[in-house]
């Protein structure tokens, strides 16, 4: 990456994900800097678009897990907006299977770190493209932490919705995250707790091609 290709701090991006080259996500990110880790703010009520089962007949009344997986698996869905009820960080790094949130209550309380595994990020001229893959990791603020998903993530090998060898690089992944949350570095670097956003940076807001009716989920399958 060039100094041509960073982004500057303020810059709207949008974060994507795409699940067998249909739009499966879209959220709306502003960047915080851009360097080794590629660092991005989303102000809590924020609207992002979603693939989702809400809406699907036969699927009502089926656990959120369930629902997720059956998208994944049939690509049937349909999308939908809604706002993001946490001011969160992201920390991206290229080549890694794990991206780092910290988030926040509106009101400023901090959660902790969460640890998304997914797919090592593709930098687009208008923002980064990924694909969350179940699995994930909850780093609590003492320090203490806990897997996240497992069930889920089995349930979608046993499927043949995942690949099941991901799991040793997901695990490596991880590890290495928790290695720096141990000493306290990166995302986990305590400055960050601090950390307040510009306030002349705009609410970043999703593209009109990005938004549910929009053209970048022409290529959805509805229920």
């Amino acid at each position: 990456m060039t100094l041509q290709d960073t982004w500057r701090p303020g810059t709207p991006l949008i974060v994507e994900e795409r699940w067998h080259g249909h739009l499966w996500s879209a959220v709306p990110h502003v960047v915080v800097e851009d360097g080794l880790w590629c660092v991005t703010h989303v102000p809590a009520g924020t609207t992002g678009a979603y693939a989702s089962s809400v809406g699907v007949p036969g699927r009502e009344c089926l656990p959120r897990s369930e629902r997720k997986l059956l998208a994944m698996q049939t690509l049937v869905y349909e999308v939908v907006e809604r706002p993001i009820g946490l001011c969160t960080l992201h920390f991206f790094s290229p080549g890694t299977w794990a991206r780092v949130i910290l988030g926040w209550t509106e009101t400023g309380d901090f959660l902790g770190w969460y640890v998304n595994l997914e797919l090592p990020l593709t930098r687009k001229p208008d923002g980064i493209q990924t694909m969350d893959l179940v699995l994930d990791v909850q780093v609590r603020p003492d320090g203490s932490w806990a897997w996240k998903d497992r069930e889920d993530f089995d349930d979608a090998v046993r499927r043949g919705v995942l690949d099941g060898q991901l799991l040793g690089t997901l695990e490596d992944h991880a590890h290495a995250v928790l290695a720096q949350a141990k000493a306290r570095t990166g995302p986990f670097e305590a400055r960050w707790l601090e950390w307040q956003p510009d306030p002349t940076w705009e609410r970043p807001t999703l593209p009109a091609a990005y938004r549910a009716t929009g053209v970048a989920w022409s290529a959805r399958r509805h229920g």
